[in-house]
């Protein structure tokens, strides 16, 4: 005898609908805050910092329609693809009519909204739909847990173009799906997600072992003929590419085209090298951060068995089969060809981490007997809620952090501290340099410049600035004796002017104030002109 619960489908649907909006509000406090002006925003996320004056040129008012649609298109900022940046773009494009763009807060809020969150959220919940179809109380119990999961978190505490990729990978699974190796409309609609999961951050491309197992897998099951796979298998190419191309016009400039292949190739050695410095990788390397965001290793081993478990003898073997045959090929990348960041791991860990529903029941039962089978699924139910617990945790934790990160921070303090100290010298022209990690807001009079690369001698000498505000931390970082320079020749130049900086003795500057933040200098020149 077993007591059953059922749990009507209008219900699920209700109770999903009611976690979405409650989860899309929850986020519009955090990402509010910490965002006072740009330099804040780069502060705590450089990246972002770094494409809103790309956004801000797209949509400025132009003399004619046509050079409008040239600002938009030619964006020149190639890292990612223009459907991040034209989505972006639209979100802020009220603003701007409204004369609201200097209004960073609000800014920064609608981006990391509509371009992180919802498309997060949306994505989610069509992995929670392939995996039960909204019928059962598992739909909301699974969409939950994968809000939960810390990577999805701090993805949707920044804009960044991870979220849309996972919706465009989402999408790509769904119609591969809804296809079922009948080679048909669904399929080349899935190729059309593919190329615009591709057109953001190339990642579709890697679709390749998902797209080659639906065609096998077409051809065991006697769905086609050897001709239409082969047929199929190219016309899917055809499409890609030219979704591809549609969804980056800027790729029909040559020069445009140009200047997107010198920045594929240094994107490529920045993540399979590292920035200046060589970076570990391996999973050892990568245990760290993946443990951090995606949870510990018995957890994932169990996820990844589930998965196996599902494409072998689970209810939904072809989605089960997509869901691995899509993994294999970007963990293998991100764990021995570049170092591990969280967000190159995300548009994979998400969708296999969907299956976990495969443990538990469709209707929620209490069994009057336990048989092996259940027991083992209880224990294995019992170790992903010890997950789940650990997730709310540290939830909790990086929201509350994020609500206050504005508060009392101490690289804030830092530039009011320091600023005392330039004293007099604050209020002459002066062209500054500073650390990107490191606060430093607009002042009047001041020229200001940062840079992601290692700092040498030459780059001082050539910036000829008067005043250097230096993170402490960079500092440490690239004097550890570990660290491995990707050009030894520069990594040495580098070593030596931060050897220098370490103990305040940088060649032809005077350390004004350092503590465990941040050193800043003035140039000897300056200060003593100024003395006299």
């Amino acid at each position: 005898m077993k007591t059953k619960y059922y749990f009507p489908q209008k219900k699920v649907v209700t109770l999903l609908f009611i976690i979405v909006i409650i989860v899309f509000t929850l986020y519009i406090f955090p990402n509010e805050m910490g965002s006072e002006n740009i330099s804040m925003v780069q502060m705590f996320e450089p990246d972002e910092a770094v494409l809103i004056p790309y956004i801000y040129r797209m949509i400025e008012p132009a003399p004619n329609f046509y050079q409008f649609i040239h600002q938009f298109i030619f964006y020149d900022y190639y890292f990612y693809g223009f459907p991040f940046f034209a989505f972006s773009a639209l979100i802020l494009l009220p603003i701007q009519l409204l004369g609201q763009l200097n209004n960073i807060p609000l800014v920064m809020v609608l981006l990391r909204q509509f371009i992180s969150v919802l498309p997060m959220v949306a994505a989610i919940l069509i992995l929670v739909y392939m995996q039960d179809g909204f019928r059962t109380y598992r739909s909301p119990v699974l969409l939950v847990f994968l809000l939960s999961v810390p990577a999805v978190i701090q993805n949707n505490f920044w804009w960044h173009p991870d979220g849309l990729t996972l919706l465009f990978v989402a999408l790509t699974i769904f119609f591969l799906k809804k296809d079922n190796l009948q080679l048909g409309k669904y399929f080349l609609i899935a190729s059309i997600m593919t190329g615009l999961a591709a057109s953001i951050k190339l990642v579709g491309f890697y679709f390749f072992l998902a797209i080659g197992l639906t065609l096998l897998l077409s051809l065991v099951y006697k769905r086609s003929s050897i001709i239409k796979i082969l047929a199929m298998g190219l016309v899917y190419i055809l499409i890609m590419g030219f979704t591809y191309l549609v969804a980056n016009p800027f790729l029909l400039s040559h020069w445009a085209r140009d200047t997107f292949w010198g920045i594929f190739q240094k994107q490529t050695t920045l993540l399979s090298e590292g920035y200046g410095i060589e970076y570990a990788k391996g999973i050892m390397a990568s245990t760290q951060i993946l443990e951090q965001y995606f949870g510990e290793v018995i957890f994932l081993l169990i996820i990844f068995g589930t998965s196996i478990w599902g494409a072998i003898n689970g209810p939904q073997r072809l989605l089960h089969f997509l869901l691995i045959a899509w993994f294999i090929p970007i963990t293998v990348t991100v764990f021995f060809f570049t170092h591990f960041k969280f967000q190159y791991w995300l548009p994979v860990a998400i969708p296999l981490f969907s299956s976990l529903i495969l443990l538990l029941p469709e209707k929620m039962e209490v069994p009057r007997q336990f048989s092996k089978a259940n027991i083992f699924r209880t224990l294995l139910l019992f170790l992903i809620l010890i997950q789940f617990v650990f997730f709310i945790r540290n939830d909790i934790k990086a929201y509350s952090n994020r609500i206050t990160r504005g508060e009392n921070n101490p690289r804030i303090e830092f530039f009011d501290v320091a600023l005392k100290s330039l004293g007099k010298y604050a209020h002459l022209p002066l062209n500054v340099y500073y650390d990107y990690r490191l606060y430093v807001p607009p002042q009047e009079g001041w020229t200001t410049s940062t840079t992601f690369d290692l700092l040498s001698y030459d780059f001082i000498e050539n910036g000829d600035f008067d005043v250097l505000f230096l993170l402490e931390q960079r500092i440490k970082d690239y004097l550890n004796p570990n660290a491995i320079g990707i050009e030894p020749a520069e990594f040495s130049k580098s070593k030596k002017f931060y050897q220098d900086a370490e103990i305040g003795e940088i060649s032809g500057y005077r350390l004004l104030f350092h503590n465990s933040i941040g050193l800043l200098f003035i140039r000897d020149n300056l200060f003593i002109n100024s003395e006299e």
